[in-house]
Formats: C-alpha cells, structure tokens, sequence
C-alpha cells in the first residue's frame, strides 16, 4: 500500500479531481505549504488545547489521589486531633505488614489496662473495625467525603472518568463529521472548563462523581478534534511532524499539571485555578480555520476556497492556474462515490465493507491497549517510591522520548514496524517486572519508564495511523469509535492499584499481554507510508486492493 495507483495505470475511484468537488486537495495543501504564517497561527493555537488536555484528562490522579489514614483512637485521642503519629500509635494497630488490617482495624483495649492509659501495652491482641478515622492530610476528597477504607469509591472516580470518555467520543465525533472540526473543538475545550470548575463546588462524593462524569462527556474529545484538524490542514509528509508537535504540547501540558497540583494541593483550590482559563477557547470560533479537507468533502466548496485564498495570502504563495480553475469551477458531477455516499448512511457503507469492518475491529483493540497500559502507568506512578509529584513528572518527560524517536523513524521505518517494536518493547518490559525481586528497585524503576515511553510511542503512532487508514468523510466518526472503544481500557485502569493490593504481580502481566497481543495484531494491517488520505469507503478499498495486488506483482516477480 505505497502507490494510490493502480498496477495497470488507471485510477478509478480515487482521482483527487473527483473526490473533493474537482479539487485536488493534497496538491493545493503542497502549494500552499507546510510551515507559512497561515499554518503556524493555526497550530499555535491547536496547541493551547493539547496543552489543556495534557493537564486536565487526568486530574483525579491527585484530586482522588490516595491519603495516609489511620482508625481514630477514641481512648487516647479526641475526635478533632490532628496528631497523625503519637507515640502509643503502633501498640494501638496491627503490625505493618498487614496494609489492609492496618487502615481498618484497631487493636482492643487491654482488659487490665487502667482508663485514660495510652502506651503500647495498653492494647490486647484482639482486632476490631474503626469507627472514625484520622487523615494525615485533607488535599484530596479521600478526607473530605470520608472515603477511608472505601477503596473502590476512591478508585471509581477515575473510572467514571473514563466511561465519560466512552459516552463523549461517538458524540463529538458525530457533531465533527456532520457539522465540522472546529465547532466539535470549540464545543468540547471550552464546556471542559466550564464544567470541571463546577467541582470545586461539589458537597458530597455524589455530586463529584457526577461533575467528573459530565466533565468528561462534554471535554474529552478537544484532542481526536485538534488532532483531526492539525493533519487535515498538512499534507501528508508532515503528518508525523504533526504527531511530534501534538505529543510534546501534551507532555508540557502533563508537566504543568503536576506543577500546579503541587502548588495548589488542595483539591478545590486546584480545580478553581486550573480549569476556568478553558472558557477562553470560545474564541476560537473567529481566530481557527476549519478543516479544508472537511469542507470540500461536505460539498461546501465556496467556504473552503475562501480559507484556501486566504491561506494562499498569508503564507505569500501563488497558486497554479490549474489549481485556480479547480477552485473556479463551479459545477462538478457527482461521483459514484458521492452518490453512494448520499443515498446509505455511514454505518450501512461501514458494514458492506469488509476491509474497513476488519480496520475498526483491530483498531479498537490497539486503541483498548494504548489506554489501559497508558493510564494503568501513569495511575500507578504516584505509587512508586520518592514524592508522587516528581514520580508523575518524570513518568510524562520520558514521554518525550517516545515522541521524538517517533519523529525519527515512523517517515524512514514505517508505521508497521514502529508499533510493533514498540507494543512488543513495551509487553516485556511490563511482564519482566513481575521478576523483578525487590532488593533492585532501580532495575523495576527502569523498566516501568522503558514501558511507559514504548507505550505513549504506541499511542502516539496509533492516532496517526488509524487516521490514515479511515476516509475523511468519515474519519472523526471511526477514529472515535475506536477511541470509544479503547475506553474500556481506560475505564479498567484505575481498578488496577486496586487489584495490585489483592494480587501485587496482575497487573503488570495484564499490561504486558495486552501489548503483545496488539503487537501481533499489527502484521494483519497495511503499511500506511507515503499514501494520500482517503477521501470515501470505496477509495480505502481500492488503495487496499491496490496493496494486494502489488504484492502479489512482487511475490510472482521473486517466483
């Protein structure tokens, strides 16, 4: 799948002069450029949004962040103390290397024991359940809604989060296919700020959840949007250039997160600082261009010539006269592509297409892996030894790695070969860190990064690459299926640190085998380099076809 040209020459279905209303839209986006004045307002601006995404897809991490908590001591203590660690405390609770029993039993009161008497043989060897807790700190809404050994009430937050993101992407994906990219942008970045802030108002762990959820529902799709649009205003040899630029706004933007959450570690005072900056995205309606690519495949060919003039005058180009007739003429004849297009829906033309139907299937799949191994990470960085702050901070820098290694090979090596080196890195590292003995904590320490940037690599790469693989009338629409579907990933992540107290070992192996199963999946699906985007279902299909029987030339050639 090199050449958007058949073997014997013809070029049936995927003429770009019939596919977007006579223009050829791949070469007016080389005519206009790459890097002019016109593209470097609008990246500059997307950027602002994938920084925003970067410090807020995943603020539960701290908001309901975990808290040291300890049963409350009524014979010893009253019920305001703020003592965390008195010096009768360990002859009041189990010992140490029972983490569970500790934060929710007590010891009994010795029956000899004198009243009022607090010292370490005051206590029998008798557990009973906490009634009240002391917290160490009130950052987080663990002690603010009194969440003390409600684990799963903590862990759930990030899990409502996530099934947000499932319920958001089909919608905004929709509103972007059917109504354009910016509208879908604007809509999600800026009622993500006007949502999210509602949180620092909640008066119970109920109404956090539910903001969470609806924050969720209505922001997470500002980034699929940003993204969509950056790469259908470029060409297609800058499409792993845009990939790097997206990924490093998003680390800076994961890099601001902690920096706030530890300047701010109070958890309304945090969401009242972060999150209302985020209704100024509502100007984007006047400052951002739509998507050229959108609008002419829409039928809304005096809109995009008029983005395209404009663009040409920005960037101080002159386009060619057959462009110019291009954009001058008035009527097209529909295509068989457009007329199949109009008289079927989406999903009908979806369903009667077996290589799009097998494309969604295992794009999901790698879509699932990317964020259950992801989020699983970063969630359980916080856990790791040293300040949770920095722990959070280096987890997101490596990040940079992964982006730029991206950079370097995906235009040389291939996408296939990329991902696939980089599920299958990222699939050992995790299950080696089970054999990891904990005499040699830096070695799991380097293996958690090592996984880390080969999965963000993954996930970098896996956003271009299902883009590529979808046709633009429908690309929001199937990118965000899969993107829905990944979710399930997503939503499990946050039960991991859960798990891990039951099974310490489950959830680096269920990193690890999701990796490589995806890994596995990528040699059933055709390399992407060098191709134009395609424009409609049949187009897809036809560059697939086109895969196979090159392929076929070549085996028969070397027979």
């Amino acid at each position: 799948m090199t050449d958007s040209k058949p073997a014997n020459g013809s070029q049936k279905h995927i003429s770009p002069a019939t596919l977007s209303l006579g223009v050829d839209v791949d070469g007016v986006m080389k005519q206009l450029g790459q890097l002019g004045r016109f593209h470097c307002r609008a990246f500059a601006l997307l950027a602002l949004v994938a920084v925003q995404v970067g410090m807020l897809h995943t603020t539960y991490i701290f908001l309901a962040g975990d808290v040291h908590y300890r049963c409350l001591i009524p014979e010893c203590e009253s019920s305001n103390s703020s003592e965390y660690s008195p010096p009768w405390l360990e002859g009041a609770l189990p010992p140490p290397d029972h983490p569970l029993e500790r934060r929710c039993m007590r010891r009994a009161p010795a029956p000899a024991a004198p009243a009022g008497a607090c010292d370490v043989n005051s206590f029998s060897e008798e557990l009973q359940p906490c009634s009240s807790w002391v917290y160490e700190s009130h950052d987080t809404i663990v002690a603010e809604f009194g969440l003390a050994c409600s684990e799963w009430q903590r862990t759930l937050v990030g899990t409502v989060h996530n099934v947000g993101m499932l319920v958001s992407l089909p919608i905004i994906g929709y509103i972007s296919d059917r109504w354009g990219r910016k509208p879908a942008l604007v809509l999600s970045s800026t009622l993500l700020g006007v949502i999210g802030t509602l949180k620092a108002f909640s008066v119970s762990y109920e109404m956090y959840v539910l903001v969470e959820f609806l924050e969720t529902v209505a922001g997470a799709s500002a980034f699929p949007a940003a993204y969509i649009l950056t790469i259908e205003l470029l060409g297609q040899d800058k499409r792993v250039l845009t990939t790097a630029f997206l990924g490093i706004m998003l680390v800076l933007g994961g890099l601001a997160f902690a920096l706030l959450a530890r300047t701010f570690q109070y958890w309304r005072t945090f969401i009242l600082v972060a999150y209302p900056p985020s209704v100024l995205f509502v100007v984007y309606i006047y400052l951002l261009p739509e998507s050229i690519r959108w609008l002419l495949s829409k039928g809304r060919k005096e809109e995009a010539v008029e983005i395209i003039m404009n663009a040409a005058k920005l960037n101080k180009v002159t386009l060619s006269e057959e462009t110019m007739r291009q954009l001058q003429e008035e009527k097209v004849k529909p295509t068989d592509d457009k007329k199949v297009e109009e008289e079927e829906g989406l999903w009908t033309q979806v369903l009667h297409s077996p290589i799009i139907m097998k494309r969604l299937a295992i794009c999901s799949w790698w879509w699932m892996t990317c964020t259950f191994v992801f989020y699983g990470l970063a969630i359980n960085s916080v856990a790791l030894a040293g300040d949770k702050y920095t722990n959070y901070m280096l987890v997101v820098s490596v990040e940079i790695i992964a982006v730029v290694t991206n950079a370097l090979v995906l235009d040389r090596v291939g996408r296939k070969p990329t991902l696939l080196v980089a599920y299958c890195v990222c699939g050992v590292a995790c299950v080696a860190l089970t054999f990891v003995p904990e005499s040699l904590p830096w070695l799991s320490t380097c293996l958690y990064l090592l996984g880390k940037v080969a999965i963000t690599q993954a996930f970098s790469g896996i956003y271009m690459y299902t883009s590529e693989l979808f046709p633009t009338h429908a690309r929001h629409s199937l990118l965000g299926f899969c993107s829905m579907v990944g979710r399930i990933g997503s939503i499990i992540a946050p039960q991991m640190p859960l798990a891990a107290l039951y099974v310490s070992w489950l959830p680096s192996v269920l990193f690890g085998g999701a990796a490589l199963i995806a890994g596995a999946l990528m040699l059933t699906t055709p390399e992407t380099l060098n191709t134009r985007l395609p424009d409609s279902i049949r187009e897809a299909e036809d560059i697939a076809q086109q895969g196979k029987s090159k392929t076929n030339h070549m085996e028969m050639d070397v027979k």
